[in-house]
């Protein structure tokens, strides 16, 4: 018999998804005129005045103690967790994707911020009505694979010239927790090692807003100017802990 519930939950979130990939391409808006051909440009130059480095210590230790706060008394957390990733991706929707530039004035690159709002307001959904139970149990081993894949997004090592950085500090002080990409891999991992007991939706809308992300950051290694090799590497966690988020509902179900 035909689960009808769930057909139409499908048909929302695939609507929900197109409607996601078409707002990526929203050009970004700027108070001073630019060409179609400065479009990275514009993005560069926006998403390099919003670093919050100063910020990132605190991020690192609070996620830090969360995360072990989690491992040790699981649920009881939840919401706590929730609301903070939910705030995270709030400040990366308005924080990241906004700012004042020398070539372009006020500027807002509006796919990011539109589809990572889309991102936050789940988050928020989710504190109001929270479905996502943190409780890790044992697990077959290959799902820990996202852990190294974690730590180095959580480690993000690079100096700000985009040259490889491997001092241990950066553990504490890393784009992690200031810039969406470092940090979405790791929310992501987190909820891969609870499933199935998680918030589908939100899995699924991190996810692919995630790995949209990812995949532009492939472009943008074709296209932007200063984008380096080793930059679309760290990228990896990006591209492959969203995806598996994307697909775990299947895999999970060949679990004995």
């Amino acid at each position: 018999m035909l689960d009808i519930a769930r057909i139409m939950r499908d048909r929302k979130i695939l609507l929900l998804f197109i409607a996601l990939f078409l707002c990526i391409f929203l050009p970004p808006i700027a108070s001073k005129p630019f060409t179609s051909q400065e479009t990275p440009l514009v993005i560069r130059d926006v998403i390099t005045q919003t670093t919050y480095l100063w910020l990132s210590p605190m991020v690192h230790v609070a996620t830090i103690i969360l995360l072990v706060a989690l491992y040790l008394y699981g649920n009881k957390l939840g919401r706590i967790a929730d609301a903070f990733f939910a705030i995270l991706f709030l400040f990366f929707a308005l924080g990241q994707n906004i700012a004042v530039t020398e070539n372009y004035g006020l500027a807002v690159v509006t796919g990011n911020l539109v589809i990572i709002l889309v991102v936050a307001l789940f988050w928020m959904w989710e504190v109001y009505n929270p479905l996502n139970e943190y409780v890790f149990r044992r697990l077959p081993l290959w799902r820990y694979w996202v852990i190294p894949l974690s730590i180095l997004a959580f480690w993000f090592p690079i100096n700000p010239d985009a040259s490889p950085n491997f001092n241990p500090l950066l553990l504490l002080t890393s784009d992690f927790g200031v810039m969406f990409c470092p940090t979405a891999p790791v929310v992501i991992a987190v909820l891969t090692l609870v499933y199935p007991r998680v918030n589908e939706r939100l899995l699924n809308v991190t996810s692919f807003v995630s790995l949209l992300v990812g995949l532009f950051n492939v472009m943008a290694f074709f296209v932007m100017a200063g984008y380096t090799l080793y930059v679309l590497i760290l990228h990896i966690p990006l591209i492959l802990i969203p995806l598996y988020g994307l697909l775990i509902p299947f895999i999970a179900k060949k679990e004995p």
